[in-house]
């Protein structure tokens, strides 16, 4: 039977050849059979530079040091007055404050002009630069101002240095701010702004081509017919590409016809790093992907199905010197499946190990059962009850069901124990699994 891409439970019959049987690979042998090949395949990716304005996730391609000290100069952290702090020592008890003229002010973004010596002192904000002779900072809700200003009382003495920060007390010049291959976040751009950068060189996206295979698909937007569903796939897909550090090329719908899903696949070769196809992983009449992927260029397919539910009907290849992923065409496994060996694909090629990964600790409400002998992908809901987190199960089949994938909060991932009693492959209620995060964490729960 072939899977297609489809949000509903839709599919349709097909002989099922003599070879059907397959011997599962597991996730992490697959895995590594996969990345050695591809980074045998000879794929080079360029570096560029690009603005600030254009670099939130995107990878470093070389480390950035710290041109300058930051702070760049000793600041003031709250606003009082700039002082020597021996001329507060005597000041312990309300006959012996220490009485200051004040003889300036100073602002941030301004130089003070002053130089302060024993007895005197200069009004000062917040972040502006400590004037020449000063050794500390007082609050202004610590002192006593008398004569509109021009004198301050202080009543206790104060340490050297408080209420200063230090130049290079955050960052020193040259110093690393951010290794190579780091994914860059929004943080990172500001503090690469911080430091005076307004432009970074990052490795350019690699290109990955998507194709929909299938007769029965139709464009979202189009007018369905009796026995036509809507491709989502591609669109899911090119989402996901994006997000991992890809640019999608969108190479469309292709008929079940060989020649006609040939022509795609060479074409894509020749001009994209890397080939994603949905559809055509099975062993149904008309799944011919595989068949091609051998035919067009050694070693072809390395990988043909995969213990992991859903998802188990992938395929992995190199062809032509391009990693090539052939993915399930129901949605929820192509989703798996791309989550499972296209982002870590990426990621190799990228040089990086992605984004900070979101995830959270949480307590089953219900059972599930795994599948025997692979590993599970749960779909599950977060909910948060007094302060504790919840993972209710949505579904851990239903690989058609898009909506199983939309209506969650993450994923658990539950690999099967070969022991073979029933307890091993299952996920009992109350057990904490940790949950991998597709959104935000949700709100206290009513």
């Amino acid at each position: 039977m072939k899977a297609k891409s489809s949000a509903t439970l839709m599919h349709r019959a097909a002989p099922i050849r003599a070879s059907s049987h397959r011997k599962y690979s597991s996730i992490s042998r697959a895995l590594k059979k996969f990345l050695s090949r591809s980074n045998l395949s000879g794929i080079s990716v360029r570096a560029e530079y690009v603005s600030l304005a254009e670099a939130t996730d995107r990878i470093l391609a070389d480390c950035i040091r710290c041109p300058i000290d930051i702070p760049p100069f000793q600041r003031s952290t709250v606003d009082g007055f700039a002082v020597l702090s021996s001329d507060t020592k005597k000041a312990a008890a309300c006959d012996h404050h220490a009485v200051l003229s004040v003889i300036g002010e100073v602002s941030a973004g301004k130089i003070s002009r002053t130089t302060i010596s024993s007895g005197k002192a200069v009004a000062i904000a917040t972040g502006a630069k400590i004037p020449v002779g000063a050794d500390s900072v007082i609050m202004i809700e610590d002192v006593i101002v008398e004569d509109k200003g021009k004198k301050i009382r202080i009543p206790e003495k104060i340490e050297k240095g408080s209420n200063i920060t230090p130049r290079g007390n955050d960052l020193r010049k040259g110093q690393i701010l951010l290794k190579k291959g780091s994914w860059l976040t929004a943080a990172d751009i500001g503090l690469i702004a911080s430091v005076g950068i307004s432009k970074v060189l990052v490795y350019k996206r690699v290109k990955v081509a998507i194709l929909s295979t299938g007769s029965e698909l139709a464009e979202p937007g189009s007018k369905l017919g009796n026995a036509s569903i809507f491709d989502s796939n591609r669109f899911m897909l090119s989402s996901m590409v994006r997000k991992q550090g890809g640019e999608p090329i969108d190479l469309g719908i292709c008929r079940d016809e060989k020649s006609l899903i040939r022509t795609k696949i060479m074409k894509a070769l020749k001009k994209f790093d890397v080939l994603l196809i949905s559809g055509g992983s099975s062993v149904g009449k008309k799944d011919y992907v595989v068949e091609l992927i051998n035919e067009i260029g050694k070693p072809g397919i390395i990988v043909s199905g995969v213990a992991m539910k859903p998802g188990s009907p992938t395929s992995l290849g190199i062809a032509n010197g391009k990693p090539v992923i052939v993915l399930p065409g129901f949605p929820v496994s192509a989703f798996v499946a791309f989550y499972t060996f296209g982002r870590p694909l990426l990621y190799n090629i990228l040089k990086t190990d992605g984004p900070p990964a979101a995830r959270q600790v949480a307590r089953l409400t219900s059972n599930v059962k795994l599948h025997k002998g692979m590993t599970t992908f749960v779909r599950v809901r977060i909910l948060r009850r007094n302060g504790c987190f919840f993972a209710e199960p949505v579904s851990a089949a239903g690989a058609s069901l898009l909506s199983t994938l939309a209506y969650s909060d993450g994923m658990v991932v539950a690999k099967y124990n070969s022991g073979g009693l029933e307890r091993e492959y299952m996920l009992h209620k109350g057990q904490d699994v940790q949950v991998i995060l597709l959104k935000g964490v949700c709100q206290e729960a009513s």
